[in-house]
């Protein structure tokens, strides 16, 4: 644009210097005016060289008396149009009237206006939109919700990213963000599934649901860790390869696993405990034996079995009562009860009543003694 401006500057004055020679050859009177009006407009350059000049009535007139200067003052009152365009433009955006500065931009483009600097405003307007509604939906309680939002700023975010470097912080924190709610969540949801398989492993009436539970939760979360010790194999669930492993791994697994890891060997222990061996079931009971203290309902009540230990069972059957609903203290009973009857009648002194070969409700009887 200066360039042009030079130039149409120059040719004026080379045809205002020929037209003075003509004129004095002829010795006619010659009219400086556009002459003057040019060099006003050339000091206004100099001295504002980042302002398009202002052009007064009298300069406007004096101008468009040349068709170099009609040229040069539609120039200039499109510069003027275009500065005012692009300071209007920022103003709208100050002031986050979103939908007024897209319709400037239609304006400017409409009537040919819009320069490269204005066109790089193109799209902001719905960029800001998004990125205001993104903001006014936080927090994201799920990480799906925060997912699903980020999706809908993804097509807007090179350019804000382009824009404001703080932008590109606040995108990568919210990713981050993301990452660290899908973790915690899935964490969250491993807790409650190996919660609810206890719950039902753990009752004699609901122990059969466990296979089925564990199945659809399989199906829905297939990165739990518990699927890395149990398969599914004609509808029971049977060890891994890596769980075989590791119960003839070198003593204390279960007593080294973490909390989280602990959980879950107790319940695959109980998942697997009929197919599996004999061997391996005094293995297991090794195992408990220097595990220290259950994380499971189940493994309380798994590892009485193991050791045949009465207080074990009983601290089981304590637990079971504390967790059951009335309902299913009237309905339901702990896991591995026939073995809990079979270990008393293994204890009892002979002179009180194993000698007289008791009756189911004398062993029912004795069994409601132990667990008062």
């Amino acid at each position: 644009m200066r360039h042009l401006l030079c130039s149409i500057l120059f040719l004026l004055l080379v045809a205002g210097a020929v037209s003075c020679r003509q004129e004095k050859q002829e010795e006619h009177a010659y009219d400086l005016s556009t002459s003057q009006a040019l060099l006003a407009i050339g000091e206004q350059l100099l001295n504002e060289p980042e302002e398009s000049p202002v052009l007064s009535p009298e300069l406007s007139r004096q101008l468009e008396e040349t068709s170099e200067g009609r040229q040069l003052t539609g120039i200039l009152q499109n510069q003027r149009l275009q500065r005012e365009l692009i300071h209007e433009a920022n103003l709208l955006l100050a002031t986050e009237r979103y939908n007024d500065l897209a319709g400037l931009l239609e304006r400017a483009q409409r009537e040919d206006l819009a320069t490269s600097q204005l066109l790089e405003l193109a799209g902001l307007p719905q960029a800001f939109q998004a990125l205001r509604l993104f903001c006014a939906r936080r927090p994201y309680e799920r990480a799906a919700d925060l997912e699903q939002n980020l999706d809908f700023l993804r097509p807007w975010a090179r350019q804000l990213q382009t824009l404001s470097p703080t932008f590109q912080a606040f995108y990568q924190e919210q990713q981050q963000q993301l990452m660290a709610m899908r973790q915690q969540e899935a964490v969250a949801a491993e807790e409650h599934i190996l919660r609810e398989l206890d719950r039902k492993l753990a009752s004699a009436k609901n122990a059969s649901q466990a296979t089925d539970f564990l199945g659809q939760a399989a199906n829905e979360f297939p990165q739990l860790p518990i699927l890395q010790l149990v398969q599914r194999i004609d509808n029971e669930w049977h060890p891994t390869e890596l769980f075989l492993k590791q119960l003839n791994s070198p003593a204390g697994f279960l007593a080294r696993a973490s909390t989280r890891e602990r959980l879950s060997l107790e319940l695959a222990i109980a998942l697997i405990w009929n197919k599996i061996g004999l061997d391996l079931h005094q293995r297991i009971a090794d195992e408990w034996k220097i595990s220290g203290d259950t994380i499971s309902l189940t493994g309380t009540l798994l590892r009485a079995v193991c050791l045949n230990n009465t207080t074990f069972f009983e601290n089981g059957i304590r637990a079971w009562q504390d967790q059951a609903s009335p309902d299913d203290l009237l309905h339901d009973a702990p896991s591995y009860l026939p073995d809990y009857l079979k270990i008393l009648l293994q204890d009892a002194p002979a002179t009180s009543w194993q000698a007289s070969a008791p009756d189911f409700a004398t062993t029912l009887s004795r069994f409601l003694e132990n667990t008062q």
